[in-house]
């Protein structure tokens, strides 16, 4: 084991021949233990198959559904009260990402990705619904209440999207534009939502961007803080990812099949490592393949309210793209730096950045995102059940 550890993982994964010298030397019996058979099954990933099973009936039905949500670093901040005329929706604030997400932001955009979930499938389920946001005001933990009402069924291609949506962090393929009649059907989504807006970077501004994410991705990497916090919420062990079934897993970081295979038979990342392969992987694969970058910007980022409506379009976006055949990725470096640097009272350098892009002082960046055709498929993320997630 110890001439194992030593053996370069560079080296290591360099060719798809690696995977087969590791069996042959006595390496399948990590194969089994770290689930490289097993991609997207177990307790850990039953959620997603079991959304709408005969158990799920009800308002819990509408639960099942928003547990399968968009959402930071798959922390899952969400808790749920539920009657029969009336669901709460509540953040989880234990559940934050710390340094990574300061003001929330992150964390309040991921419950109104919950949030749509949840709407699409009471539409669908037979409900009508009238949503109230910050019932008990913006120091309360409790940011929606939606109640309820029979009404006839209302299902849509977004709510049948919901178990094959998510997040694809490959690459995309570089020869294939997104058509602007279809970043112009995207954008209308939010047509009931005026209080966000999309907007699509081109021209020089692509490069712009780009650099900005990259120098962004450096600078959380070497604020030590940020870079633990991050890192805090991968998850390598395939028995820790049954145990916690939440965080990013190999199966979740976009590598190619020979490279996940290969590297779930390693051992645990370091964090020097991690954060090495996600700068790599940041210009190399998110910026160099992005057929079109997407901002959502608001009046105020700070809002709350806003972050919920933002997360709200983020997530009937990323939907309606997955019923397209689109790949879609938030990309959050710039914003997590916003927000370092407000907390800590720095030079506001990606602040400015961001403005610069932008173009103006009334129109705040909430989420920055990339999309385009995929080159490979996006794997299943574990999820907490929904008994889990219930006051």
């Amino acid at each position: 084991m110890a001439n194992r550890k030593k053996v370069s993982r560079r080296t290591f994964l360099r060719g798809t021949g690696a995977v087969l010298v590791v069996a042959i030397a006595g390496g399948t019996w990590r194969a089994c233990d770290q689930g490289v058979f097993s991609t997207g099954e177990g307790p850990a990933f039953e959620p997603w198959e079991q959304w709408r099973g005969e158990d799920q009936q009800g308002p819990l039905a509408l639960v099942s559904a928003a547990i399968l949500a968009a959402n930071p670093h798959n922390t899952q901040p969400w808790l749920f009260r539920v009657s029969e005329d009336r669901i709460d929706l509540f953040a989880h604030k234990e559940r934050n990402l710390g340094p990574i997400d300061p003001l929330l932001r992150e964390m309040h955009t991921g419950l109104g990705c919950a949030l749509e979930n949840l709407l699409l499938a009471a539409d669908a389920k037979g409900y009508a619904w009238n949503l109230t946001l910050e019932p008990n005001g913006p120091e309360d933990n409790q940011v929606a209440r939606v109640n309820l009402s029979p009404a006839p069924p209302r299902p849509s291609k977004l709510y049948e999207a919901i178990p094959n949506r998510h997040t694809n962090r490959g690459p995309y393929e570089r020869q294939k534009r997104v058509p602007g009649d279809v970043l112009g059907e995207l954008a209308e989504l939010g047509s009931d939502l005026p209080e966000v807006r999309v907007l699509w970077i081109q021209g020089e501004e692509r490069r712009r961007i780009g650099d900005l994410l990259v120098g962004a991705t450096e600078a959380i990497i070497q604020d030590e803080e940020q870079a633990a916090a991050s890192f805090r919420w991968y998850r390598h062990d395939w028995d820790m990812i049954q145990e916690r079934r939440d965080g990013l897993t190999l199966d979740s970081l976009g590598l190619p099949a020979p490279i996940r295979i290969a590297a779930k038979m390693l051992p645990d990342f370091s964090r020097g490592e991690f954060d090495k392969g996600w700068l790599t992987n940041t210009r190399d694969v998110h910026v160099a393949t992005a057929s079109a970058f997407g901002l959502l910007v608001v009046a105020d980022s700070r809002d709350n309210k806003l972050r919920i409506q933002g997360g709200r379009l983020w997530q009937r976006m990323h939907l309606w793209g997955t019923a397209k055949g689109l790949a879609m990725q938030p990309l959050s470096q710039i914003t997590e730096r916003v927000d370092r640097e407000a907390s800590l009272k720095l030079e506001p350098r990606f602040a400015h950045g961001l403005r610069e892009i932008v173009g103006s002082t009334e129109r705040d960046v909430l989420l920055l995102f990339r999309l385009g055709y995929p080159t490979q498929e996006a794997l299943k993320s574990p999820r907490r059940p929904v008994k889990d997630v219930l006051l």
